[in-house]
Parts: structure tokens; C-alpha cells; sequence
């Protein structure tokens, strides 16, 4: 996988940030979140693309007492993920070459977090000038 982003909604707003591979092999999201307040489909559109722009791959692994959502929470005005779950929806959105693949998510709860809705993923290009309107999409299918 190339690059990714990750797009939480959570009582109408929408935060976008990119998300880094770790040398240890999983993802973190970046310390920049974007928030968005009900945006047009071409402002997200733009907003995921300077995500996925940022994404990294092979960024020192954190330690085990590093918080890397506290920059989420912070933009989402809660103190604890356990509240940040509530009411949100996640979806993913993965660049490998010229394709988008959108991932939604079904929430779990605190404890579980997300899990990926695969069946339900599609695959753009990234030429496609629906892609804003394709997340918003998405969004709706996140559960």
C-alpha cells in the first residue's frame, strides 16, 4: 500500500488527517488534523489529497506511552477516545499508483475501535472528479 488517509466524522464535522506506516508496520495518524464543518464535496476532495500528499512510510515507531490520538481528540474537542467513539464513523482512503480505494468502517466501541468494511470498498481513479462526492458516499455507509 501507498499512502493513506483517514476521514472521522463526528457530529457533522468531518476530520481528515493522513495516516503514516510505522517502521514497525502499522499506521498512526499524522499530528495535523484538518476539520472541516459539513464541507462541499470538492473542499474534502481537496482536503484528502493533501492527506494522502503528506502520507509517509518508514516514520519512527512510537513508544508504547505515546498518545498519537491526542491531536484527534484535541481537533474533536474530547478528552478521551472512549467519547470520540461515540457517534463517529470512519472511513480510510488508500492511493497504490493512480487508484483510490475507500474503506468505510463499522464503529465497535472504544475497547474494539474500527473494523474495516471491506465488502462494501470501492476503487476509484484519481482522476475521477466525483471523488469528494464518493466520500460523502462512503461516509453514509460507515456504520
Amino acid at each position: 500500500m501507498g499512502k493513506l488517509a483517514a476521514i472521522y466524522e463526528r457530529k457533522g464535522a468531518l476530520f481528515v488527517t493522513a495516516a503514516h506506516r510505522t517502521i514497525a508496520g502499522f499506521w498512526i495518524d499524522d499530528e495535523r488534523v484538518d476539520t472541516l464543518d459539513r464541507p462541499m464535496p470538492e473542499d474534502l476532495g481537496r482536503a484528502v489529497e493533501a492527506a494522502l500528499a503528506r502520507s509517509q512510510d518508514g516514520v519512527a515507531t512510537p513508544p508504547p506511552t505515546a498518545r498519537p490520538d491526542k491531536p484527534l481528540l484535541r481537533a474533536a474537542g474530547v478528552s478521551s477516545w472512549a467519547t470520540f467513539m461515540k457517534l463517529s464513523k470512519h472511513i480510510s482512503v488508500s492511493l497504490d499508483g493512480d487508484v483510490l480505494k475507500i474503506t468505510p468502517y463499522r464503529n465497535l466501541g472504544g475497547k474494539e475501535g474500527f473494523e474495516p468494511q471491506q465488502n462494501v470498498a470501492v476503487a476509484l481513479p484519481t482522476s475521477a472528479s466525483t471523488v469528494g462526492t464518493k466520500l460523502i458516499e462512503m461516509l453514509n455507509e460507515a456504520e
